[in-house]
């Protein structure tokens, strides 16, 4: 069994990273998304119906980019970047292939997707080289509705594996699906692979969890959660109140509607847009101002000390 475990080499490697969610449209309809609606209380509801009428204020209003124009804008910064593709399902962005083929020839591409859609056209006209994982989460309540197995998940894996991409795969641990983790895990393992825990966040039968997980079942997700930074913000909202946080000046949050702001915390303000070309960082690291961080990417990135979380 292995565990393929990206290395973070902020720089190093590359000088800043984003986090550019593309759209929150899926194919999939997952009942634990944070975009579902059953994980959203009365005041998030609310909020959003607000936002969904007013386009402008609406981060989540989609706008489509060209591969070049987004190249160009990343390319003008005169830094190498690390930028993490998420969604929604990224694989349905339009033109995505070329997206991706157009940033990673200067940038290293993190792809999240859940490998629902086909992947040859991927393998054969991206470069693994630039690519520094594929992040690929089996949500398995959605593929048996759409009749997709794990079987073929794990093929694609595969795959793509043998193509020479790296692979992290990881399934969500929610309440009704947490009896069937055990016979996926038994399926990766009798092909050399892992899948890991990702702990349940939001609410399920009127329960909030993770609170509502046993102590059992907490130390037994933590042997299938491999990072340190993820065992630690599994079952707790980590705080970095008050700690320098490069976040705004070499780590950002892209929305869908282009705009760049210090992190996925920070929903206002701005330090720049893909479209408009704009890039405007932070001249200096400041200390994070959120009560609690929503970002294990940061941590991992070392953006900010993470022995310093309170």
């Amino acid at each position: 069994m292995k565990y393929p475990a990206p290395e973070y080499k902020l720089g190093k490697d590359y000088d800043a990273v984003a986090i550019w969610t593309l759209s929150k449209t899926c194919n999939f309809k997952c009942d634990y998304c944070f975009y579902s609606p059953k994980q959203m209380g009365i005041t998030k509801k609310l909020a959003w119906k607000v936002i969904e009428k007013f386009p402008k204020i609406n981060p989540f209003q989609t706008k489509f980019i060209k591969p070049e124009q987004a190249r160009k804008f990343f390319d003008n910064t005169r830094k190498r970047w690390k930028i993490y593709l998420t969604g929604g399902e990224t694989m349905i962005y339009p033109r995505f292939i070329e997206l991706v083929k157009e940033l990673a020839k200067k940038h290293l591409i993190v792809i999240y997707t859940n490998l629902s859609l086909p992947v040859n056209r991927l393998i054969k006209e991206i470069n693994p080289k630039n690519i520094d994982f594929i992040y690929a989460s089996l949500h398995l309540a959605e593929r048996e509705k759409l009749g997709l197995s794990v079987r073929e998940f794990i093929k694609k894996v595969k795959k793509l594996e043998k193509a020479g991409f790296t692979v992290m795969s990881d399934f969500v641990l929610y309440p009704p699906l947490i009896k069937k983790y055990s016979k996926v895990l038994k399926q990766f393992k009798k092909q050399n692979l892992f899948i890991e825990a990702k702990v349940f966040r939001g609410v399920y039968q009127g329960k909030k969890y993770p609170k509502s997980f046993t102590k059992k079942q907490r130390k037994e997700f933590l042997k299938y959660i491999p990072h340190p930074v993820d065992k630690a913000y599994s079952f707790k909202m980590l705080s970095y109140r008050g700690v320098p946080c490069g976040a705004g000046k070499n780590f950002f949050r892209v929305t869908p509607n282009g705009k760049l702001t210090r992190c996925p915390d920070y929903e206002f303000g701005s330090l720049g847009n893909l479209f408009t070309g704009q890039f405007k960082p932070l001249e200096k690291i400041k200390p994070c101002g959120i009560k609690y961080c929503n970002c294990n990417v940061a941590a991992k990135e070392q953006v900010v000390d993470f022995q310093k979380r309170k």
